[in-house]
């Protein structure tokens, strides 16, 4: 099509320069709401600027045409979307990417004029890049075709209704969901219903509760005739029977009576579905066309195209399916008196709760006062941020008692009355955790594995070493008492020998057991070697180690051994300033032990450097010995 056509079709909607509507500033909001983004507009493209129709975060009205994404969004026949206009050859220069603007996110359905003219677009856009997702760009397309219908219904009202100066709002009973699912379905501008295979009520939503002049749960279980006079209620029956027997969206045209005596007229559309236990069931979805069929008595022939209307709440319904259907995470809303106003299937299937259970509940009737409490915390974090997410990892505890672990995003926004509403959506991560404490005690027990004797329990020679390296710096910087305790089996091969290895391994775990029993916990006991053990003495004199030695002897005589006696011959030694290294000291408590060997063995002697050192043990005999 010809530019000059193009900008003729534009002309005759004579909708350039008109004062703001709110029908177009509700899509916009519900447009930028949806998408997550801070700018959306619906745009027309005139012959030299393009001109906004209804913007929300944006507060010029109108822009040269050259700076224009929408010109390019015009020639499309789906959504034009750049994700990075940083990226993209055509904008990276454009004035509203380097300029003040730094616009980086574009995404808009192009709009016809009837005849197919195009002449503008309903777009979205950021100043950080991202991507649409399936189900945003479905929505998009969706309010694009009502800014495209109300376009449509502008000429044909204009043709219609000369003496009008300007267009009355088409479809006021269609509040759009710009309150981005505030409630799902239960506080839409629509009536919303659900009904079991018998016709009983499972659902219905506030409008449908408000229009009818009753409480939002007081026709639950009821059936059409309980609720609607003789022959509304059969043909509402008849209409759902056939419905449910054809198995496919039925669209219909019902009339139902207001609070206060006057008449409703909907355009409905209902479809077979199935309820949350399992069973069929019968949704319906109905839009307040009273208005529109008033118009169309008053002007003959004004808006009987219905298939825009079909269009939209048949995509509707696959959106909310799709959405509530397939989520895997636990997603609910609260309003600002935190009460719950949904929840999802995900919820209910964790909680095992029905549909409604909560609706309307504080979170101290739904959950244990605790759990409760940590919630009300985490929103009060969120409130007081400001603006943003922020994400949270808690813990729930599902139907059976059993606590799961969660990653949660929860954030707040504003619905269309202007409370603030706080989201919550949490993954399971249970299985994570419970891999991650796993993995820890593998290494736990891994690194235990790696330091510890399995046969005595007790530590190695190498974890030793390294302590024993350790507290010798500490000794030398702040002088406190450090000694070294040395053990050999006596006749240990002669044990092997005659009773088997199997009787030798048993009495090195017997001296395991007693040495752990004997020290302190700042004490390492370890196996050196074979029969070889040592045992490192922080903040402990000579005598000190040699009253363990005692104590040790003690507590041997009190174990069962076998046939032939298990004692031990031990040597202490402690650093002094002859020893320059903790080798040495250990090295000086060898020597000692060696020489209670010599003396008879069953017994233990301390390494003396200092002659007027008096050291006397109970019952255990101390030779001092002279530097070797």
């Amino acid at each position: 099509m010809i530019e000059r056509e193009r900008l003729a079709a534009l002309e005759e909607l004579d909708i350039l320069d008109t004062p703001p509507e709110k029908e177009y500033d509700d899509l916009v909001r519900l447009a930028s709401a949806i998408c997550g983004t801070s700018i959306s507009l619906v745009s027309l493209v005139g012959e030299d600027r393009q001109w906004f129709k209804a913007t929300v975060g944006l507060d010029v009205k109108e822009t040269h045409r050259d700076l224009s994404f929408c010109a390019h969004a015009i020639r499309q026949t789906e959504i034009f979307e750049i994700e990075d206009a940083t990226k993209d050859p055509r904008f990276v220069a454009n004035g509203l990417v380097t300029g003040e603007m730094h616009l980086r996110f574009y995404a808009g359905v192009p709009l016809q004029a009837p005849g197919g003219a195009p002449i503008g677009t309903l777009c979205v856009i950021d100043t950080t890049p991202r991507r649409l997702t399936e189900g945003q760009r479905e929505a998009l397309t969706i309010l694009g075709a009502q800014v495209q219908a109300r376009m449509d219904l502008r000429l044909k009202r204009k043709a219609l209704m000369h003496s009008y100066v300007e267009n009355r709002k088409l479809c006021d009973s269609l509040k759009s969901t710009n309150d981005l699912f505030v409630s799902f379905m239960s506080h839409g501008p629509f009536a919303s219903y659900i009904k079991a295979a018998d016709g009983s009520m499972l659902f219905y939503n506030k409008y449908l509760a408000e229009t009818s002049g009753v409480s939002e749960h007081e026709w639950l279980g009821r059936k059409d005739h309980e609720i609607w006079p003789v022959e509304m209620a059969d043909k509402f029956r008849a209409d759902d029977l056939a419905c449910l027997d054809g198995n496919v969206p039925v669209e219909k045209e019902d009339v139902s009576p207001r609070a206060d005596g006057s008449r409703v007229f909907w355009k409905s559309i209902k479809f077979p579905c199935v309820a949350a236990n399992g069973e069929l069931a019968l949704a319906g979805i109905s839009i307040d066309v009273t208005r529109e069929v008033i118009r169309e008595a008053e002007l003959e022939s004004a808006l009987r195209e219905k298939s825009c209307l079909a269009s939209q709440l048949e995509a509707s319904r696959h959106m909310f399916r799709s959405f509530m259907e397939n989520l895997p995470n636990l997603a609910w809303v609260k309003d600002d008196q935190g009460h719950f106003v949904y929840y999802n299937h995900a919820v209910e299937r964790f909680f095992g709760i029905g549909e409604t259970d909560w609706l309307g509940k504080s979170i101290y009737d739904a959950l244990p006062r605790a759990d409760a409490e940590n919630y009300l915390e985490q929103d009060a974090q969120v409130l007081a941020a400001g603006g943003g997410s922020l994400i949270f990892f808690d813990e729930m505890p599902g139907p059976n008692g059993q606590r799961h672990h969660f990653r949660t995003v929860k954030f707040a926004y504003k619905d269309i009355a202007g409370r603030t509403m706080l989201a919550r959506i949490s993954r399971d991560i249970t299985d994570e955790v419970r891999q991650a404490e796993a993995l820890a005690e593998a290494h736990a027990k891994l690194e235990l594995l790696a330091t510890t004797d399995s046969l005595t329990g007790l530590l190695l020679r190498r974890v030793f070493s390294a302590r024993a390296e350790a507290e010798f710096a500490s000794w030398k910087r702040y002088g406190q008492p450090l000694s070294i305790l040395t053990i050999d089996v006596d006749d240990f091969k002669r044990r092997n020998d005659t009773l088997g290895h199997a009787a030798g391994d048993q009495a090195l775990k017997i001296i395991g057991k007693v040495l752990q029993s004997c020290i302190r916990n700042t004490d390492i006991a370890a196996r050196l070697g074979g029969e070889e053990f040592g045992i490192l003495l922080p903040n402990t004199n000579l005598e000190g180690a040699m009253e363990l030695a005692v104590r040790i002897q003690q507590r041997l005589r009190h174990e069962d051994a076998g046939p032939t006696p298990l004692t031990l011959s031990m040597g202490a030694a402690g650093a002094c300033d002859i020893t320059s290294t903790w080798e040495l000291v250990l090295a000086h408590a060898d020597e000692a032990m060696y020489q209670a060997k010599r003396s008879g063995k069953n017994c233990a002697l301390c390494y003396l450097d200092e002659p007027e050192l008096d050291l006397e043990a109970p019952r255990t005999p101390s030779i001092p010995m002279q530097r070797s």
